[in-house]
This record gives C-alpha cells, structure tokens and sequence, in this order.
C-alpha cells in the first residue's frame, strides 16, 4: 500500500494498493467506477515494481491538476524511502518533478509519512476492522475464526478508503513541522 499527501495537507492521493491477483473473486461483481484505491497487480505483490507506472500515470497528472486549480506553477518534490528495487529514474521521466530517495535507514526518523500520517491510517484501519469483527460476532452470532475466514479483498480494499478519508489535513501538516520547522504550514483551527 502506497500513501501520499501533499505538506499543505489539501492534496491526499489515492492510495495504491499492489496486490498479486488482477481480479480478485471478491471484487468480481463489484464496480470498479470510482474504487477507494488504485489497483495494480504483480504476482509478488511489490510496490517497487509498479512505482513508475504510478509516477507516470498517476502522481504527475494529480500534482499537474492540483497546481492548475491552485494557480501555482507544476513543480513537485516527491521524497521516497531507499528501497533498492525503487527505480532510480523517476526524475527523467518528468522535469517539472524532482525525486529525492531519502538516506539509507533514515525513513522512520525523517520520512514525512512515517512521521504520524502512516500510523494515524492504520489505527483507522485497526478500528474499522474490529468494530466489524465485534458487531458480527457478538451481534450476528457468527465466530471469529468465519469473520477472518469471510475477510476478503473486497473489504480490505473497503476498509482502506474509509481509513484514509479519516486522516485530516491537520495530521498531513502536522508531520512536517518536526521534520522541516520553517517550512511547516502553522494551523489556524
């Protein structure tokens, strides 16, 4: 799962979900108009593999599309953790978007997301999940061992886009006042 944000906190994009099967049984009769998340899949299931058809297709044309609706020229900074299977070339396939890698062993201590955003959507997810878990089992009397077994893809999926639409513009500019102090967007509400 891939999760981005602009430090203003305006711009969350969708999430990238890398998943080993392209048509899951459990998306089978579910429309596909306008899903939580982007779909890629590779058999693996690595993000790394999939990272420049993302840049390409999806982060260059929402960052260009948030730039023109802001009035602002299309110039972005795309900071990525040091994954050795990331692709190195990014930056060439889009001159108005630098990439920088972050450091080796760095991400947890200086990587925007890693800074609040990533936790704050997995507790999200967390609750979700469980309140799901406890009103089937104790209010629809079905075990816990049938819920996970019944837990598919279509609910994952379910779960993610109801746990990312809850991270607020606060937290996403929240992470980059301990990382970049002068650059940080001060919050009025």
């Amino acid at each position: 799962l891939l999760l981005g944000g602009n430090a203003a906190g305006d711009l969350k994009l969708k999430p990238m979900l890398v998943y080993r099967s392209q048509n899951p049984r459990a998306l089978k009769r579910v429309s596909r108009r306008d899903p939580p998340v982007l779909w890629r899949s590779n058999p693996k299931a690595w993000v790394t593999r999939v990272l420049g058809d993302w840049f390409t297709n999806f982060f260059c044309p929402s960052v260009e599309e948030y730039c023109l609706g802001k009035g602002l020229e299309f110039k972005a900074l795309l900071l990525l953790d040091n994954a050795s299977g990331h692709p190195t070339g990014l930056s060439q396939l889009n001159e108005n978007v630098k990439v920088i890698f972050l450091p080796a062993n760095t991400t947890s201590l200086i990587q925007p997301m890693d800074q609040g955003v990533i936790a704050t959507f997995k507790a999200y997810y967390l609750r979700k999940t469980m309140a799901q878990a406890i009103e089937e089992t104790s209010e629809k009397g079905i075990s816990s061992e049938t819920f996970w077994k019944d837990y598919n893809i279509l609910r994952v999926v379910e779960n993610i886009g109801a746990a990312w639409a809850e991270v607020s513009a606060h937290n996403m500019r929240a992470v980059w006042k301990h990382i970049l102090p002068h650059c940080a967007i001060q919050d009025t509400d």
